[in-house]
């Protein structure tokens, strides 16, 4: 039976990866049987860029109508669209969008209802623990939106992310909602010990029974920066630099090692952090048992991670000379493609 997998974030768990390394390696998930559906900025994609997914049309369909970057008044007319696309093939459909997981749960099983005649519909939820996916929202704060807060200041109400984080209750409420679809999840940190990454994670998930060495290498898309790139990026903001000015600063952070795709840093006072992983225990065990079905890793991390004071980060000669190498490279290589366009 033809499956239509719908792979739907949540954030902060390499979507952007995910659907760079899905769009680069099109061709050899035909050849396996899944097709992921050359729609959307699949292009964009496939040249290393961050993008929504192939699927974001279709999510943004079935977002509330006042949201943003909702489609709901074109709801029909999109549907149809990818009905037509995923019968129009004989392979498994793969599509990839962190809108699907902003989605409301009745509209969610609304899209189940309206494609399970095509096949059997497969939802994917990654989930990160909550401190650090909190942490790596402030990060991308300060990343993408000139914050100037520190994490104190930014996170002192941080009752906003309680229920979009409690995953067990979330889960367990579509899954009521939407009983044709079939529900997989596991904790985004997994990809991190896989030997094929998140892509790997994700296709032995799917039961994609594809070579490790067909499969992509991880994606370096979407980089978090290094205690010292993030005080930087503090301080720069007050100037409301270029987005790309932030790409250049990480990028940098990674090639020089101070960062790496896998950084994960409490920067929240320890007692706000005890407070929400107390917040988060029970849900935690119940999502562990229930649907990732493996150990509670989250209950352990809380011992290996780097407490990290941002207003205490300083910076020697050593690492200022690291940073302003790393900035004037890649400023250099931004110019050289500059030039080669004007010639």
């Amino acid at each position: 039976m033809k499956q239509i997998i719908i792979h739907c974030g949540m954030p902060k768990t390499g979507s952007s990866a995910l659907q760079v390394q899905l769009a680069q390696s099109r061709d050899t998930l035909l050849a396996y049987g899944y097709d992921y559906l050359n729609h959307g900025d699949v292009e964009q994609a496939r040249q290393g860029r961050i993008t929504s997914g192939n699927g974001a049309q279709l999510a943004r369909a079935y977002l509330n109508p006042e949201h943003p970057a909702g489609l709901a008044d074109q709801r029909a007319d999109i549907t149809a669209t990818f009905r037509k696309m995923i019968a129009a093939t004989e392979a498994h459909v793969i599509l990839s969008s962190e809108f699907f997981s902003a989605t409301p749960r009745p509209l969610l099983a609304e899209l189940c209802a309206a494609l399970q005649d095509l096949g059997q519909v497969v939802l994917v939820f990654f989930v990160r623990e909550q401190l650090n996916a909190i942490a790596s929202t402030y990060i991308q704060q300060v990343k993408r939106h000139m914050l100037t807060q520190y994490p104190d200041e930014y996170l002192a109400d941080w009752s906003r992310y309680k229920i979009p984080m409690m995953y067990h209750s979330y889960l367990s409420n579509l899954a009521k909602r939407a009983p044709e679809a079939l529900l997989l999840s596991k904790p985004y940190e997994l990809s991190q010990t896989h030997p094929a990454g998140l892509m790997g994670l994700f296709m032995e998930m799917i039961g994609a029974e594809i070579p490790q060495e067909k499969l992509p290498e991880d994606s370096r898309i979407n980089l978090s920066p290094g205690p010292q790139e993030i005080r930087l990026m503090l301080e720069i903001n007050k100037h409301h630099p270029r987005m790309q000015f932030s790409d250049m600063l990480v990028e940098g952070s990674f090639a020089s090692g101070r960062s790496n795709i896998h950084n994960q840093h409490s920067l929240l006072p320890p007692a706000l952090s005890a407070e929400i992983r107390a917040f988060f225990q029970a849900e935690n065990d119940a999502y562990f048992k229930t649907f990732a079905q493996c150990d509670n890793i989250y209950a352990k991390l809380s011992e290996t991670e780097d407490a990290i004071d941002l207003r205490a980060v300083s910076f020697d000669a050593t690492s200022v000379v690291e940073i302003l190498s790393g900035l004037l490279s890649r400023m250099d290589r931004r110019l050289a493609r500059l030039e080669e366009k004007l010639s």
